[in-house]
């Protein structure tokens, strides 16, 4: 495994050639993730700081194909191991207890539920008393004051503990103005040191919450931000409520850009094109099911298999095809064989998804082909997941699963239920604009009500899509982010010049 040593007194691995402007603010982005790359590199983001800013990424993904796309947008690429490095292991106890203890503060029911799963990691009496020890330690933790506490001490015994000087000497070198954690919760430790060490020097960070749910699911930030980028208002509010002690101003809504590419018309592919690329009859109708990861929604071959047979047996005017969009980072071994023995049935398709298997990246192609998807389908169907915002943005009909599989025999830890009662998307299922199947037979009927009357849920649709995201739904959430980030650097720069 390579350590984070390997990069010390890095050398650029994709310069553009070009001039160094100095009068230009100097960014930093930290790429932690795969879908970083989507929402910041694909995006609009990237070309607008390259046009008005230097730009250097510190990136997990620096492989030959990367640096050809995004070379000549940054002066350098540095490549970040995202892997576990030689982290002190009082540190890395230190840091799982503050996140267990985070967790029962909270005490969200996404937060029931990991407590729930690791109580039932516990199988012998050994882990068994390990794990109420472990609990009875954590509880009096469980307080504002002293998770405040603790985070300071991590955040001070990350830089006193740090590997090496890696990061010291890169940033004494780079000088930033500003440095960009695309994903404020992604990348574990390695990823979120160099944030921490940035901040230790006085350089500006700022994160962007990278998902409606992690605030309630991704237990404590640690890493001491100056500035936060925040998908909509309601996320900015809960932010401010776990951490009382951010300053509002500093807090900025944009939008998502992962939203972005369904509102721009570059990534709509004809209805034919679209259904020549995944290979459906265009003339017909299709319903769009999207899988959730395996190990979150056991069984769930199950009830495609269902789906699969209430769609031949309903009476509808025209037969739906079903198209089946897995989820690639976590696909069952009972899902992959349903998948091969729909290969001769033409009614229903289960297509690849462009995914870089190996950074965990979505490739460019996938973005219009997944746009296109939400565009084209008659309605959707998945557990309770982001897909249903974006169905419900297209004003589609949208089943959510709230039953276990049919056939199957969960443990109470494992059952579908739970994906509807976690804090993120309980407002999504009382909102009215999707059906919440809580049992096998509410199907049948949901599917006929979304293939006969697919407009009856486009008030409530609107409404709610409309009071949660407001006017950011434009396809410019991309540029916001640019536009904030170089606003940021300026300020930034500005100060550093008055003070010094």
């Amino acid at each position: 495994m390579t350590s984070l040593k390997t990069i010390h007194h890095p050398s650029p691995v994709g310069q553009n050639g070009h001039h160094t402007d100095e009068s230009k603010p100097h960014i930093v982005l930290i790429v932690p993730r795969g879908e970083a790359v989507r929402n910041f590199m694909y995006s609009d983001t990237l070309r607008v700081l390259s046009e008005n800013a230097r730009v250097s990424l510190l990136s997990v993904i620096h492989d030959a194909p990367f640096q050809e796309r995004f070379g000549s947008y940054v002066e350098d690429i540095y490549p970040l191991e995202n892997k576990k490095y030689d982290e002190n292991p009082w540190l890395r106890s230190i840091r799982f207890i503050i996140h267990e203890a985070h967790f029962r503060w909270i005490w969200s029911e996404v937060a029931k539920n990991t407590w729930e799963l690791r109580k039932g990691k516990a199988t012998t009496p050994v882990r068994q008393a390990k794990r109420i020890a472990l609990e009875r330690l954590i509880e009096p933790l469980a307080n504002r004051p002293t998770l405040e506490a603790l985070t300071k001490l991590e955040n001070y015994l990350s830089y006193v503990l740090r590997p090496d000087n890696t990061f010291n000497e890169l940033f004494a070198r780079l000088k930033p103005d500003l440095i960009f954690n695309c994903s404020h919760i992604h990348g574990k430790a390695a990823a979120e040191l160099p944030a921490k060490i940035a901040y230790r020097m006085g350089i500006p960070v700022t994160g962007f919450i990278f998902s409606w749910d992690n605030l309630t699911s991704r237990s404590r930030i640690f890493v001491p931000y100056h500035q936060y980028i925040v998908w909509h208002n309601p996320m900015r509010n809960q932010l401010l409520e776990q951490y009382p002690k951010i300053d509002p101003q500093t807090v900025k809504v944009t939008g998502t850009p992962q939203f972005d590419y369904h509102f721009k018309p570059d990534y709509w592919l004809s209805r034919e094109e679209l259904c020549q690329r995944i290979g459906i009859d265009p003339s017909r109708p299709f319903v769009f099911y999207t899988t959730g990861l395996d190990k979150h929604f056991p069984d769930e071959h199950f009830t495609v298999e269902r789906v699969i047979r209430l769609l031949e047996e309903l009476d509808l005017p025209e037969k739906p095809q079903l198209v089946v969009r897995t989820y690639v980072k976590g696909i069952s071994d009972e899902m992959r064989a349903l998948a091969a023995r729909m290969e001769d049935n033409p009614d229903v398709v289960f297509p690849p998804v462009a995914w870089d298997e190996k950074w965990y990246m979505p490739q460019h192609e996938d973005l219009a082909l997944y746009t296109s998807l939400l565009r084209e389908c008659a309605m959707g169907i998945n557990p309770a997941s982001t897909v249903s915002l974006e169905l419900m943005m297209h004003n589609k009909p949208v089943i959510n699963l709230g039953f276990d599989p049919p056939g199957s025999n969960l443990p109470h830890r494992f059952r579908w239920i739970r994906h509807i009662e976690f804090d993120h998307f309980r407002p999504v299922a009382e909102s009215g604009g999707t059906m919440v199947a809580y049992k096998p037979e509410d199907l049948g009927p949901f599917i006929q009500r979304g293939m006969t009357q697919p407009l009856a849920d486009k008030d409530a649709q609107d409404h709610f899509i409309g009071s949660i995201f407001g006017d950011t739904l434009d396809g410019n959430a991309s540029k916001r982010v640019a536009e904030h980030l170089l606003h940021l650097a300026h300020h930034y720069r500005s100060l550093k010049k008055t003070t010094s």
